[in-house]
């Protein structure tokens, strides 16, 4: 059964007695009808029934719910569409993350236009303006190279949502990834093991996520007294093929390893393919964990183990942030389920 993120929302009387705005999910609340109704009355973008209608102006009334106060787009230039900004969307990480974003916002009656980075900053600076040409309502962007500064310019021209990062403004809203904790639980896992040996595959140069799951690494190695051999730390770039390369390099230095911790799972795949050329048996020979657990994870040979991350989930709350942006509500804490790690048959207790 697919897990659903939940929020907690004020009563709509009680928001009001401590002074706080309300949103047009109070609206809807207090209406009896749906967000996406609200949205349509105000934004006149389909027939709305003369009974709703008269329901929403009364709540609205109630509430003293005035949309041209709205924190994002008014509710006159609404185009009830959102950018999203992924590096590339036939990726089963992100095509996980755009159906849970696509759940919400089909849901309340948006449309979303998709755009691509592909680990490159210029051309996530070029997608992002391509979507300001656009004129979406507001942008999610999921991962990726564009610095700080760089995301909060942007977001003076419109709300964002971005996933992995630690910065928040009037307009900019983050989702946090747990990168470190899930790379500390993955490397730990192989420590415990018995691998002292234990290569680090990075994803692509630059991304935040790469930097946080690199530390993370050497944060688990560091309190287990093990040095951070620079020697097992080799480049990826979140692919199967970076993955296959990197084995490959490994088995041409003749550097001694018994353990491999992936930055993906797709790296995962392609380290196991080099080492299935090279006859190094996985797990017996070479332990491989990954990081994310895609659905086909489950069901590669062997049965991958790796860091599961709520990749559905992120977007669907990456998607409820965002509307509440645009309907002038305040940040809402939704929960989002833990990482945890999964123990599949990649890995095993090391042996002499």
């Amino acid at each position: 059964m697919r897990t659903r993120v939940s929020c907690q929302r004020i009563n709509v009387k009680d928001k009001n007695k401590v002074g706080q705005r309300s949103t047009v999910y109070d609206v809807a609340a207090l209406a009896g009808v749906s967000p996406s109704t609200v949205s349509r009355f105000m934004n006149q973008t389909t027939y709305v029934s003369d009974a709703k209608r008269k329901q929403i102006q009364a709540a609205m009334a109630e509430l003293g719910y005035k949309p041209g106060q709205q924190t994002g787009v008014s509710s006159s230039s609404r185009t009830m569409t959102i950018g999203v900004l992924v590096q590339d969307p036939d990726s089963p990480f992100y095509s996980s993350i755009l159906n849970g974003i696509e759940e919400v916002l089909l849901a309340q009656g948006y449309s979303h236009i998709i755009v691509t980075g592909h680990w490159n900053s210029e051309e996530e600076m070029e997608s992002m303006q391509l979507l300001l040409s656009r004129s979406v309502d507001g942008i999610i962007i999921v991962t990726g190279g564009l610095s700080d500064e760089q995301l909060l310019e942007f977001s003076k021209k419109r709300p964002i949502v971005a996933l992995g990062r630690a910065l928040e403004s009037p307009r900019l809203r983050s989702i946090k990834i747990e990168n470190s904790v899930g790379a500390y639980m993955a490397t730990n896992h192989l420590i415990q093991l018995g691998h002292q040996d234990i290569v680090h595959i990075k994803g692509a140069k630059g991304h935040p996520d790469t930097q946080q799951r690199y530390e993370g690494y050497c944060q688990a190695m560091e309190h287990a007294g093990l040095p951070v051999k620079l020697q097992l730390v080799e480049q990826g770039d979140f692919t199967e093929q970076g993955g296959f390369d990197a084995v490959q390099r490994l088995l041409a230095s003749k550097r001694p390893f018994t353990a491999i911790f992936a930055a993906n799972d797709l790296t995962a795949y392609g380290a196991m393919q080099a080492l299935y050329q090279a006859k190094r048996a996985v797990p017996e020979r070479v332990s491989v964990i990954g990081f994310d657990d895609i659905p086909s994870s489950a069901f590669f040979i062997p049965p991958l183990t790796t860091v599961r991350q709520p990749i559905f989930d992120t977007g669907y709350a990456a998607a409820l942030t965002i509307l509440d942006m645009l309907n002038g509500g305040e940040a809402h804490n939704f929960r989002i389920p833990p990482i945890e790690l999964v123990k599949r048959e990649t890995t095993q207790a090391r042996v002499g």
